[in-house]
């Protein structure tokens, strides 16, 4: 809602009656004058409803002012949160415009303690953090400033030092050397203070942003709330992607800015100028504080918590799996992982006998590989493609169960202990020994991690129609 100096009572307005609100209901979406509100608060249905006053809300930005609870195509209150669209919407948007998304929300059970939850207390770390990047670079550039102004009039110095020696042949160099000098001094303290304007911008955004976040804690409700930070999460985004840029450039090296005379003794020989601009880039004084990794995956894509789909499973057939038939190799058969080829052919690892089991649609026994390393979880890569898990070994084995053969090695080093495997659009998630979930490439590369949020010690992953379930 927005306010100005005299709000009139809504319920009053309505009944033709001039009345000066004092306070609002969120839930009614009403403005209230002092009688209106007296009844609000002993009515039955509006008795639990939290009412502001006007001039609380005038505290609040006008964004969350302006929040919206009721959806504004069917004047019903906000039931639900499409996680996929990333929107609010009511009972009617859910049977209309919804009705194909799968992770929907309550509203009542989303905003709960919202103020209180660890988003909101990671965006005002993520806040202050900024803030402090910021500040550090804004202070390291205004002292190389005044280092260049320093240098500048050491520069200077040394042109006279120069001309004086060689006075006779000089007027045309110097001029050409102090147009070398300023127009270089003109670029790089254009440079720095075009970075300034830019970061000392950054600051008031995320000096407002803190304000507002303090304000949204004391005022706002929790719906206000949940909405307004999402909007904060994509402004301070941007600054931190635009912050986390310059560090990793090459604008926060300490230009140097000298000159080289020209040796004297070349004067009669080879003299062609009275010397040259040296520019001198030293290592920055300052490094990018970063967040941990599980603060800075949540800012740049905020996780709600969703309802899981029912999935009804299934049984297609069973089967009993035969033991080796090798003198080596014991009585009993441990499956650790199971995946499903294109063809249908179902694959199963048997940890015990060091071998793979393949069977067809149908769970006929088709044929057995064996192996030099102990299977453990098995994940289907393409074609007849799969990738293994070995026992107690950091790294991924890529194999072929037509061939029969490995055709690809990833390792890892000693910290990184392989447990359950999924492949999901040509991207690897491995359980780390429980201690939580990592997303490869398919060349190994660790893109996130995640910590596991789950008491059990093994827990397992697999990806169900792009979606990656854990148990």
């Amino acid at each position: 809602m927005s306010t100005c100096s005299k709000e009139l009572c809504d319920i009053c307005y309505y009944q033709h009656i001039p009345a000066i609100a004092t306070v609002f209901c969120p839930e009614c979406d009403e403005k209230l004058c002092e009688r209106c509100s007296a009844n609000h608060s002993v009515a039955r249905l509006s008795r639990n409803h939290e009412c502001m006053t006007l001039q609380n809300i005038s505290k609040l930005p006008q964004f969350v002012q302006d929040t919206k609870l009721y959806c504004i195509d069917h004047e019903e209150m906000y039931e639900y949160f499409c996680c996929e669209h990333n929107e609010p919407c009511c009972s009617n948007c859910l049977r209309d415009v919804h009705s194909e998304c799968h992770n929907m929300s309550s509203i009542q059970n989303i905003v709960k303690d919202v103020k209180f939850s660890s988003v909101f207390y990671d965006l005002v770390n993520m806040l202050s953090y900024l803030n402090n990047n910021i500040s550090k670079v804004i202070d390291d550039r205004t002292e190389n400033l005044h280092e260049l102004k320093t240098q500048k009039m050491k520069f200077r110095k040394d042109i006279r030092s120069a001309r004086a020696s060689v006075y006779a042949i000089l007027g045309k160099f110097e001029d050409h050397i102090k147009m070398d000098m300023n127009k270089e001094f003109s670029e790089k303290e254009s440079e720095i203070k075009k970075l300034l304007e830019e970061f000392e911008k950054y600051r008031c955004i995320i000096n407002n942003s803190q304000e507002c976040v303090h304000t949204l804690k004391i005022f706002a409700t929790d719906f206000q709330a949940f909405m307004a930070f999402r909007k904060i999460s994509e402004n301070i985004n941007c600054v931190e992607l635009a912050t986390r840029k310059v560090f990793e450039g090459n604008q926060l090296t300490h230009i140097e800015i000298s000159m080289e005379p020209t040796v004297p003794y070349s004067i009669n020989s080879n003299f062609q100028s009275l010397g040259k601009v040296n520019i001198k880039y030293n290592l920055p004084k300052i490094s990018f504080k970063m967040r941990k990794i599980q603060e800075a995956q949540l800012i740049s894509k905020v996780f709600f918590p969703v309802e899981i789909p029912y999935i009804q499973i299934k049984v297609k057939f069973s089967v009993q799996v035969i033991r080796s038939g090798r003198n080596d190799t014991r009585e009993e058969v441990d499956c650790c992982g199971c995946c499903t080829l294109e063809n249908g052919d179902v694959i199963i690892s048997d940890s015990l006998n060091k071998r793979l089991v393949i069977l067809n649609n149908n769970g006929e026994f088709k044929k057995q590989l064996s192996l030099s390393f102990v299977p453990l979880g098995l994940a289907f890569l393409k074609g007849t493609q799969i990738i293994i898990v070995p026992y107690r070994d950091q790294k991924l084995i890529f194999f072929d169960v037509e061939k029969g053969l490995s055709f690809k090695k990833v390792t890892f080093d000693s910290n990184f202990q392989l447990r359950s495997i999924s492949v999901r659009e040509n991207e690897i998630i491995i359980q780390n020994d429980s201690y939580g979930f990592s997303l490869l490439d398919l060349d190994g590369t660790v893109k996130t991690k995640t910590e596991s949020i789950l008491s059990d010690k093994i827990h397992m992953k697999h990806c169900v129609l792009r979606n990656t379930y854990t148990m």
